[in-house]
C-alpha cells in the first residue's frame, strides 16, 4: 500500500509536468512555421545590396514574434544603433547606425542574433516617371536629358517626367502668351489654345505669322501624350494668345494693352519672351503695366536677354524690374552650363534650358524661324526666349496642383518662392545669377506634396500608432490633427522633416479617434492626407487562478506554476499517507 501511494504521487506530478512540456513544444513549432515563410540569411541580403540604392547609416530590423523589448534593445546596443522610429504597421525598427559602422557590418551583427528575423538596408525606390508617347519627346532634352544632344550630360534637365507623376495638366489654368500670336491650328496646340486678341491689328485673329510665339506656346503647353510631335510642360492648359509683337518688335503700348487684357481674362501668369536692349531707358508705361499685374496677383516670367550682358550694370526690361511678380530667366545648355549668349547678374533670378529646344512652329511658314529648315511643324530654337516659357510652364504646373479647383492654396508669391527655392544649384551658375540654380520641376511641384496612405492602428487601450507615406521633397515637417466623433479636428503635434509616423498616447479606452496629416514649410502648407480612424480597446480584465488538480498547472503553462502547485500539494498528500499508515 505504501509503495502504491508513493507511486501515485510520482505519476501525478510527472503527468502535470508532461502537460507543460507538450505546450512549450507546441508553441515552438508554431513560431517556426510562421518564421519559415521568410527564408533570409545575412549572405542572401548582403549579396543583393549593391544592386540597389539605399540610405547609408540606416538599417531596418524586424525581430521575431514574441521578442520582448529588452532583447531588441540589447541587439541594437550590440551594434551601437539608435531607434529612429518603429514602423508599427510591419513591426520593424528603423535604426540609425553610429559613425564608423557600415550597413553591411550592422546587418551581419543583427543576423547573428537569434531573436532577429531579418535586417536589411533602407532601400531607396526610384520614382516612376510619366513619359509621354509624343513622337519627338526623346529629343526634348530639357525635359529629360539622356545625353542625346551634342554630348550632353544625362540628368541635366528639369525632371519633368517625375513632376508629371504628381501633376501634368489643368484645363482651368489660363496662361497668357504675350508674343507674336499662336498657330491655333497646329495639331499639337489647337486643343489648348483659347480665344485671345491681336493688339497689333486690333482684331481677334491671333494667328502667328512669325513663329516665335508658337514655339514659346508649345514649350508651355503642347498637347502631351497624343502620339504626335512634342510635349509641353503642361499637357492640358488654356493658352491665351495675346499678340503684341510683330516682325519689327513689340511696341510698349501694345504690351500694356495686352497685359490689361490678360488681367481681365483671369490669367494666372504671363510669358514675356522680349525685352529692351541692355542699358536703354526703362519705359515707365511698361513698368506701370507690369506693376498693375503685380497688384492683380499675376506672375510675369521674362527672358533675361541674349547679349552676353550683365543686367545689373545694363538692365534689360521687363526682366530687370524690381517687382515681386517678376521672374527673370536666363538659359542653360544640355550640360547644365550657361551658354555664352545668356545674360546674367544678381537681378536675374533663375536659369532654365534654352539651347537646342525642339518645339512647335507655325504651319504657314515655308521656312522655320530658327534654323531656316523647310517646314516640318517643329524646329530647334535657342535663347532666353526659350528658357522663360519652361519656367512659365512650371508656374502652371504648380497652380494646377496646389491651386486648381481649390483656388485658395497658393498665392502668386508662394508660387514664385517655390520655384526660386527648389532649384538645382549648379557650380557653373555660382555667382552668375541670384539663385545659382536651374529650375527643377519635380522639386518644386513635390516640395509639400500632401501625405498619402495614412493608417491608424490601436496598439493599446491608451495608444494609437499612425503612419503615412512621405512624398514631399521640401517639407519642414508634418502637422498632425485629431478628432473624436463629430467634433472638429485640432492640431495635436508636429513632427520633423522625413518623419512618417507618430504614436498618440494617453488616450481613452474604447474610443474612436480620427486623424489627418499635412506637410508644411516656410512657404505654405499642403492639402490634407486621407483620414484614418482607429478604436482603442478596453482595458484588460485581471484574471485569477481557479479549479483544482492538474488542470491548474496546465492552464498556467509555466514551469514556475507547476512547481508552486507541487509544493502546495505535497503536505496534503503527506497527511493522507500518514493517516492510512496508522490504519494499516
Amino acid at each position: 500500500m505504501k509503495k502504491f501511494l508513493y507511486l501515485f504521487l510520482v505519476i501525478f506530478l510527472v503527468s502535470c509536468g508532461s502537460q507543460q512540456t507538450a505546450e512549450i513544444s507546441s508553441d515552438t513549432a508554431t513560431t517556426s512555421a510562421v518564421q519559415s515563410d521568410v527564408q533570409v540569411t545575412a549572405q542572401s541580403i548582403i549579396s543583393q545590396m549593391d544592386k540597389a540604392k539605399y540610405k547609408e547609416g540606416e538599417v531596418l530590423v524586424k525581430f521575431k514574434s514574441g521578442v520582448v523589448s529588452t532583447l531588441s534593445l540589447k541587439a541594437h546596443g550590440a551594434v551601437g544603433a539608435s531607434v529612429v522610429k518603429k514602423l508599427a504597421l510591419v513591426n520593424v525598427d528603423h535604426v540609425r547606425l553610429p559613425q564608423g559602422v557600415s550597413v553591411k557590418d550592422a546587418i551581419i551583427s543583427y543576423m547573428q542574433d537569434p531573436n532577429v528575423e531579418y535586417a536589411e538596408p533602407n532601400y531607396i525606390l526610384k520614382l516612376s516617371a510619366t513619359v509621354p508617347n509624343d513622337l519627338y519627346f526623346g529629343q526634348q532634352w530639357a525635359l529629360r536629358n539622356t545625353g542625346q544632344f551634342a554630348s550632353g550630360t544625362a540628368g541635366a534637365d528639369m525632371k519633368a517626367p517625375e513632376a508629371w507623376d504628381i501633376t501634368k495638366e489643368s484645363s482651368s489654368v489660363i496662361i497668357a502668351v504675350l508674343d507674336t500670336g499662336i498657330d491655333y491650328s497646329h495639331p499639337d496646340l489647337f486643343d489648348n489654345v483659347i480665344s485671345g486678341w491681336n493688339f497689333i491689328d486690333d482684331n481677334g485673329n491671333t494667328m502667328d505669322d512669325f513663329g516665335h510665339g508658337t514655339h514659346v506656346a508649345g514649350i508651355i503647353g503642347a498637347i502631351g501624350n497624343n502620339s504626335i510631335g512634342v510635349s509641353g510642360l503642361m499637357w492640358s492648359v488654356k493658352l491665351l494668345p495675346v499678340k503684341v509683337c510683330a516682325m519689327e518688335g513689340c511696341p510698349v503700348d501694345k504690351i500694356a494693352s495686352g497685359i490689361s487684357f490678360a488681367i481681365s481674362q483671369g490669367a494666372k501668369a504671363m510669358n514675356a519672351s522680349f525685352g529692351t536692349s541692355p542699358g536703354t531707358p526703362s519705359p515707365l508705361t511698361l513698368y506701370n503695366a507690369i506693376n498693375a499685374a503685380n497688384s492683380a496677383g499675376i506672375l510675369v516670367v521674362a527672358s533675361a536677354g541674349n547679349e552676353e550682358n550683365n543686367n545689373d550694370v545694363a538692365p534689360v526690361y521687363p526682366a530687370s524690374y524690381n517687382l515681386s511678380n517678376v521672374i527673370a530667366v536666363t538659359a542653360t545648355d544640355q550640360n547644365d552650363t550657361k551658354p555664352t549668349f545668356a545674360n546674367f547678374g544678381n537681378s536675374v533670378h533663375v536659369a532654365a534650358p534654352g539651347v537646342y529646344i525642339l518645339n512647335t512652329v507655325p504651319a504657314g511658314v515655308t521656312f522655320s524661324l530658327c534654323t531656316g529648315s523647310p517646314y516640318a511643324g517643329y524646329d530647334f530654337c535657342s535663347g532666353t526666349s526659350m528658357a522663360a516659357p519652361h519656367v512659365t510652364g512650371l508656374v502652371g504646373l504648380l497652380y494646377s496642383y496646389y491651386d486648381g479647383i481649390h483656388n485658395t492654396l497658393f498665392t502668386y508669391s508662394q508660387v514664385r518662392s517655390t520655384i526660386l527655392q527648389y532649384v538645382d544649384v549648379l557650380p557653373s551658375l555660382s555667382g552668375w545669377i541670384q539663385t545659382n540654380g536651374r529650375v527643377n520641376a519635380y522639386k518644386a511641384v513635390a516640395s509639400i506634396a500632401n501625405p498619402v496612405n495614412l493608417t491608424a492602428t490601436a496598439t493599446s487601450p491608451t495608444q494609437i500608432a499612425i503612419t503615412w507615406s512621405d512624398i514631399a521633397a521640401g517639407e519642414s515637417g508634418y502637422k498632425i490633427e485629431r478628432k473624436t466623433g463629430s467634433s472638429s479636428f485640432t492640431e495635436i503635434a508636429t513632427v520633423s522633416v522625413n518623419v512618417s509616423s507618430f504614436n498618440d498616447s494617453s488616450l481613452t479606452p474604447q474610443t474612436t479617434y480620427t486623424y489627418r496629416v499635412k506637410a508644411y514649410n516656410s512657404i505654405s502648407e499642403s492639402f490634407y492626407s486621407n483620414e484614418a480612424s482607429a478604436t482603442t480597446p478596453a482595458e484588460p480584465v485581471p484574471t485569477t487562478g481557479g479549479g483544482g488538480g492538474c488542470s491548474i498547472g496546465a492552464r498556467q503553462n509555466t514551469t514556475t506554476a507547476v512547481a508552486d502547485f507541487a509544493v502546495m500539494l505535497i503536505p496534503l498528500l503527506y497527511v493522507v499517507v500518514m493517516k492510512i499508515r496508522r490504519r494499516i
